[in-house]
């Protein structure tokens, strides 16, 4: 279990930039998104996914942006949008990961190769 989760780290720095290349989004909205279009495979809980969040923005990867008042709450939503820095980052995580995924393709056998 532990060599699964070791995976699935290495990959979410690469799928959080994708998503959130696309639009601005909070925190849950981000875990939503990840599971949903992973068919849970990313299912990030918060002591997962907002480390990760602090520690790529303090890189530089993200931007936060503080939403004045989340509707129907006096609570603020901090929204995460992708800088260029980060755009960059993410345009040569999804090169290695092409590699990676059509070298173990080849080795595992899938025709798709």
């Amino acid at each position: 279990m532990a060599q699964k989760s070791q995976f699935l780290k290495g990959c979410a720095r690469t799928l959080v930039l994708k998503v959130l290349s696309e639009k601005p989004m909070y925190g849950y909205e981000i875990a939503a998104q990840l599971s949903e279009r992973t068919a849970n495979v990313f299912e990030l809980g918060q002591g997962t996914l907002y480390p990760m969040l602090y520690s790529l923005e303090k890189q530089g990867l993200i931007r936060v942006e503080r939403e004045s008042k989340a509707p129907g709450t006096a609570r603020k939503r901090l929204y995460y949008g992708v800088t260029a820095k980060g755009r960059a980052a993410l345009r040569e995580d999804s090169e290695t990961w092409s590699t990676i995924s059509r070298g173990m393709r080849l080795v595992l056998g899938d025709a798709h190769a």
